[in-house]
């Protein structure tokens, strides 16, 4: 057999393993992909059945007592305000960077895309944790920005407090980090659903999308039929 012969033959099997090995490598990587895939899966039907929202709904329904507060109209607010028809309810502050603008600004399109289908959707409400310096003037300017319908709320710190605690809202006023212009309010960023009787049914989980936010919606409502 001549040299030449011999590295041919050579030369064929590195390719042949070659082959091989990048067919493994192809298999390998197809097996992980389905198997990351089936896990994915699995997940989101595991969320499905755990809850139908992206969110969670209570059950029972969780009664709510409301302290007198102030509206942005200059009236007070109350439980009463709540009741007879649904409620969307956010809390947040007038100087937040990013999660209540755009909050907000997913459930004024989700309104619009309601409105657009003829579909009912709750009146928004918005309670400001800061009442330091959400005054009621700014509040009606800052939620009017987003739809004139929007509710501003404001009021003591204490009551404020006190409705935080009934819905499981949490919220921190930060230390002024140096050069900055002011404090933060760390908050939960969950829209809070309430029924035509003024109780919370059920917590929106961010991140907030309107045709999620519609969907969630018009889910529990048809549970509560």
């Amino acid at each position: 057999m001549s040299i030449k012969t011999k590295a041919l033959i050579g030369l064929a099997a590195v390719v042949a393993m070659s082959g091989g090995f990048w067919l493994s490598q192809i298999q390998q990587s197809s097996i992980e992909t389905d198997t990351h895939d089936a896990r994915q899966k699995a997940l989101a039907d595991a969320r499905r059945n755990f809850s139908p929202i992206q969110g969670s709904i209570l059950s029972p329904a969780r009664k709510i007592s409301v302290p007198v507060l102030n509206r942005d109209d200059g009236t007070d607010f109350t439980i009463e305000d709540l009741k007879g028809k649904w409620h969307l309810i956010f809390f947040g502050y007038t100087h937040c960077p990013d999660v209540c603008p755009v909050t907000l600004g997913a459930v004024a399109q989700a309104k619009k895309m309601a409105a657009v289908d003829e579909q009912t959707f709750p009146e928004v409400v918005f309670i400001s944790v800061d009442p330091e310096r959400d005054k009621v003037e700014m509040l009606a300017e800052y939620v009017q920005y987003f739809d004139k319908d929007f509710i501003g709320v404001t009021g003591d710190e204490k009551m404020i407090q006190a409705l935080t605690l009934q819905m499981s809202v949490v919220y921190m006023k930060m230390p002024v980090e140096e050069g900055a212009s002011g404090y933060i309010v760390d908050h939960s960023a969950a829209l809070l659903l309430l029924d035509p009787e003024g109780r919370l049914v059920a917590f929106l989980n961010p991140p907030h999308d309107p045709a999620t936010i519609l969907k969630d919606f018009q889910t529990v409502v048809d549970q509560y039929q």
